[in-house]
């Protein structure tokens, strides 16, 4: 199983490709691109951490989470209102569920959370602080342990949690 991070992806929102200026033509064409591009990495058996902003409403939610590849365990961001609702009701599939804010992943020596946060959870003992959020003033900071995963600084692909600490590292 591989462990997988990204955020942001703000599935069937009319108006994200004018907010974070992405390169679709319209919302259905963004959104089939993002969960093509997911499954392209994405294994079945694979574990995503979605920190925050997954889908503009529930029913976008539900069918992205029942054709996307592997479990989710989605970090709630500041839209995330459709994935706590399908929470609520425990619609969530395929051994999805909704995680706190911040979570800690203590075998990785990380910490995940869509907000960015100038202390978090282990960072004295080294642990990254990995965030979700979508402004482009939040950049990775190697320096300042920090690594932003939002979909559109990365390909508009879930990154692959080992490798990326590995790139950061090596910096």
């Amino acid at each position: 199983m591989k462990r997988f991070v990204t955020s942001n992806l703000q599935l069937g929102r009319p108006n994200a490709i004018e907010i974070y200026d992405r390169p679709f033509n319209n919302v259905d064409e963004m959104t089939e691109k993002l969960i093509e591009n997911w499954n392209s990495v994405v294994g079945k058996d694979d574990l995503v951490y979605h920190l925050g902003n997954f889908a503009w409403d529930p029913k976008t939610a539900q069918d992205a989470i029942s054709r996307l590849n592997g479990t989710i365990w989605f970090i709630p961001g500041e839209h995330d209102t459709p994935v706590g609702e399908l929470a609520a009701k425990k619609m969530l599939s395929n051994g999805s569920k909704l995680e706190r804010q911040i979570m800690p992943l203590h075998k990785m020596e990380v910490t995940i959370s869509y907000w960015p946060l100038k202390d978090w959870p282990k960072k004295r003992d080294g642990f990254w602080s990995i965030i979700g959020h979508p402004n482009r003033e939040y950049k990775s900071d190697p320096k300042q342990k920090t690594i932003n995963v939002s979909t559109d600084l990365w390909g508009f692909k879930p990154q692959e949690l080992s490798k990326m600490l590995g790139i950061f590292k090596d910096l």
